[in-house]
């Protein structure tokens, strides 16, 4: 990741991969196991896709989306048989009538929110709801320690009643850096 980052911060968002502990729990408890359509956006070198892959059903549909050409590439490679969209997250409708998805039960999220603008987060925040069946889950994550004008506008947006029912992890500490998890509900 490390040098994705130096190349374009705004779009790589992070200097290590998330930490395996990190991907336990941004993947734990949002039904994941009973999914037939799963998304993830912003999957970057893949730490939460392999568990992903691992925790859901054979016979569900997941897609991942990665705005960076050369890390969706890397993913296809680590990943063979994973459908790889090069895309914004701004054009999820359209990626997902693409595949014949309907709607998400689950879509799970590596996005740098901290690094958009509060019109990017808003636009993909509702687009994300929007995705969302009733009931589904959306999960992502932000850094601790790491107190930021877009961290904030994220959180603002996060609350400002998108989503039905905000839940939030305990603290990661083992990611660099330490992250907690919001789980979020349509």
């Amino acid at each position: 990741m490390l040098p994705y980052f130096f190349q374009n911060p705004k779009r790589t968002g992070a200097l290590w991969s998330s930490s395996k502990h990190l991907a336990e729990v941004i993947t734990q408890n949002i039904g994941i196991e009973q999914a037939t359509h799963i998304i993830e956006i912003g999957p970057g070198t893949g730490a939460f896709t392999k568990v992903i892959l691992r925790k859901k059903p054979d016979v569900a549909k997941f897609f991942a989306v990665e705005i960076n050409p050369k890390i969706a590439e890397k993913l296809r490679l680590r990943f063979p048989n994973l459908d790889v969209a090069v895309c914004n997250a701004e054009s999820l409708q359209e990626m997902m009538q693409e595949r014949a998805m309907p709607s998400a039960d689950v879509i799970v999220s590596g996005i740098p929110w901290a690094l958009l603008s509060s019109a990017e987060q808003r636009r993909i925040l509702e687009g994300i709801c929007g995705a969302l069946k009733p009931g589904g889950y959306f999960a992502t994550f932000a850094y601790r320690f790491i107190p930021s004008i877009g961290g904030r506008n994220f959180r603002k947006k996060l609350y400002s009643g998108i989503f039905s029912d905000i839940k939030k992890s305990e603290l990661v500490l083992d990611n660099i850096p330490p992250a907690f998890v919001y789980y979020c509900r349509k």
